[in-house]
């Protein structure tokens, strides 16, 4: 019995075999220590008696057994050796009792490799258990700015607090997003009861996700349960049946696939069609006959009245009004994130016969993606640069070109060399703002230093008042508030006697950018868009050359000077003058781009250091407001510390 079925494991391993070497993978399994050396390892750290989950282990610490066993480990040696005979052994061993002496393992980047006990590994393997018990010690890899090695590092965190094995992730700040689903951190221990839970969802999770077929994705179980967790309620999960568990995972699926085939987000530099004056209604097939007109949804977090960023938006809404008129019928639902949960305010939306949504804030992402998951006949879209989700799609302005040109003003303008930069939030699109605007300024001025600080620092200070007294040119937010009008917004001038005079100021057309929206759906490259891979994010980010950003110069302008910018921005609205082609080095001294070369959009995109010239940091998080905090941390990879 026990040699039939050795034969039949031997078939599996002759079948991997074959399968691996006809698509050019090696067929046995891997040698820890021929793909690693002693240079590349910092020390050893004893895990103790460990179980280790039998999907994880990946292949042998030496290369003395490798070739006995196919990548599935598997045996390949034929049944009359002694090898075989050890095997069947093992298996009735395994069928009796249980095989309960623990392997002797080396844990390396998630992956463990087995020392001795390989038949063991095999037989587990064979009857389909779930884990083995193994005395494992893990390798230290070193410490390099590698981003599979900085996930590593996250992973030994999340480890040492919950010791909890089973969960690989492929992307950075996944293990610290996991804890928080859980109510928990990556330094505190995590109790029994929160472990537990967490193994029970994972594990049920798993086995219905590979059930589905998830296992073919080239997405991890970890990545995919991330997804999970992010569309439904954490909570909810411990009292779901299996059956409903399947219905949301298909539900989902698509996103899954999403994550399996792509890194990054699909970015639209321009409208792919500029179309108009044509029916609305006679291009808009998800219409229903009923539907005697559009309608378009804003969901606000805050009020237009004491918000710029939500004023501009109103704007936005008010044109659109407009330029259809009794075409379009346009609802704002304000104070989202404050007066009602912001999945109950877009339900509300879509019941009331919404066609498409915009969430203006980045804070109702993940609302935002839930709706469009439960409701695919609505389009949905979230003003923010940086999510992954199929089921919605992104937009933003592309504002670093103004900013650039406001530099430009800035360094032609200052009587001394250093100029003042209030930002606001410590995120990917305010540093490439901040980054052009340097670059701008230098280009007129080769001495010119930009004095940084953060409106949302928790700070009692005013931001202006911590910058240097001589300086005479500020940078500060974009946007006016309606309640509290005031000239600190654009590019200005304080005068010795504290007088402001307001010199030029970036402005998104929020209202055009809606419209090429509305009138791509009108003309159908809203399928096209997504065509050439359906399960990419897709993210609108436009600026100049799509009319939905400008600069607007005051009467006080220099001419020389204005003739200057209108110049650049013709030829950045040309395609041919980009800010950031030069020598590119941060403030710490790091060269980004050497001369001659280009920065990828999706590099100037994500920007998470400072330019040469920049004086000030990236605030860590124990510095920023508690409103501030949370966008930061929403607004996807980067870690600011000191």
């Amino acid at each position: 019995m026990s040699i039939e079925e050795y034969n039949n494991a031997r078939r599996l391993a002759q079948k991997a075999a074959r399968s691996a070497m006809s698509n050019g993978r090696y067929p046995y399994l891997p040698a820890l220590d021929e793909f690693i050396s002693r240079e590349d390892i910092s020390g050893e750290m004893p895990l103790g008696i460990v179980d280790i989950p039998l999907n994880k282990i990946a292949g042998t610490k030496t290369s003395g057994r490798k070739n006995s066993f196919a990548n599935n480990f598997m045996p390949l040696l034929d049944e009359g050796t002694e090898f075989a005979t050890k095997w069947s052994n093992l298996y009735e061993s395994q069928l009796e009792e249980g095989i309960r002496d623990p392997i002797i393992a080396y844990e390396y980047m998630t992956r463990y490799y087995v020392q001795e006990g390989n038949k063991r590994v095999s037989v587990m393997k064979f009857v389909g258990a779930s884990s083995i018990t193994a005395k494992v010690t893990r390798l230290l890899p070193k410490k390099t700015d590698d981003y599979e090695n900085r996930v590593y590092h996250e992973y030994m965190d999340f480890y040492e607090v919950s010791k909890i094995n089973l969960i690989d992730f492929t992307k950075e700040g996944s293990y610290s997003e996991l804890a928080e689903y859980y109510d928990c951190n990556l330094k505190t221990p995590w109790t029994d009861d929160q472990r537990l839970q967490l193994r029970s969802d994972f594990s049920r999770f798993e086995d219905l996700f590979i059930e589905k077929g998830g296992d073919k994705l080239s997405v991890s179980a970890g990545d995919a349960f991330l997804v999970y967790l992010k569309v439904y309620n954490r909570k909810d999960l411990p009292f779901c049946s299996n059956a409903e568990i399947r219905s949301r995972i298909d539900r989902i699926w698509s996103e899954f696939r999403t994550q399996a085939h792509n890194k990054t987000v699909k970015l639209m530099l321009e409208p792919t069609e500029k179309q108009s004056g044509t029916n609305l209604l006679a291009h808009l097939p998800f219409l229903g006959n009923s539907q005697k007109r559009l309608k378009v949804a804003f969901i606000y977090g805050k009020s237009p009245a004491t918000s710029a960023w939500t004023y501009s938006h109103e704007l936005g809404r008010l044109y659109l009004e407009e330029v259809y008129g009794d075409d379009i019928e346009t609802t704002a639902y304000s104070h989202a994130e404050y007066q009602f949960s912001p999945t109950d305010i877009l339900e509300q939306a879509i019941q009331d016969k919404n066609n498409i949504i915009f969430t203006t804030t980045p804070y109702l992402g993940t609302a935002s993606i839930k709706a469009a998951i439960a409701h695919p006949e609505v389009k949905v879209l979230n003003c923010a640069t940086n999510s992954n989700y199929s089921s919605i799609r992104t937009y933003y302005c592309r504002m670093y070109e103004t900013k650039f040109l406001l530099g430009v003003i800035a360094g032609a303008l200052s009587p001394v060399d250093k100029i003042g930069y209030i930002a606001d939030y410590p995120i990917h699109s305010t540093l490439s703002n901040i980054n052009a605007f340097a670059l701008g300024a230098k280009m007129v001025n080769p001495n010119a230093k930009i004095e940084l600080t953060w409106n949302s620092l928790a700070s009692d200070v005013p931001p202006a008042d911590r910058l240097d007294a001589s300086i005479r040119f500020f940078s500060d937010k974009d946007f006016i508030v309606p309640e509290r009008p005031d000239r600190r917004f654009g590019l200005y001038e304080r005068d010795e006697n504290g007088s402001l005079t307001s010199i030029a100021t970036t402005v998104c057309n929020w209202g055009k950018f809606y419209e090429q929206i509305i009138e791509g759906i009108k003309n159908d490259t809203w399928k096209s868009d997504s065509t050439s891979n359906k399960y990419r994010a897709i993210n609108y980010w436009w600026g100049m050359s799509a009319g939905v950003t400008e600069l607007i110069c005051s009467k006080k302008l220099p001419l020389e000077t204005k003739r200057l910018v209108d110049l650049l921005t013709e030829n950045i609205i040309r395609d041919r003058f980009h800010p950031f082609d030069s020598e590119l080095i941060d403030n710490k001294g790091n060269v980004h781009q050497p001369l001659g070369k280009h920065l990828r959009h999706f590099e100037i995109m994500t920007m998470d250091w400072l330019a040469e010239n920049v004086i000030g940091d990236i605030p860590a998080f124990t510095e920023l407001k508690d409103d501030a905090l949370d966008l930061v941390m929403l607004q996807g990879d980067l870690k600011p510390e000191k």
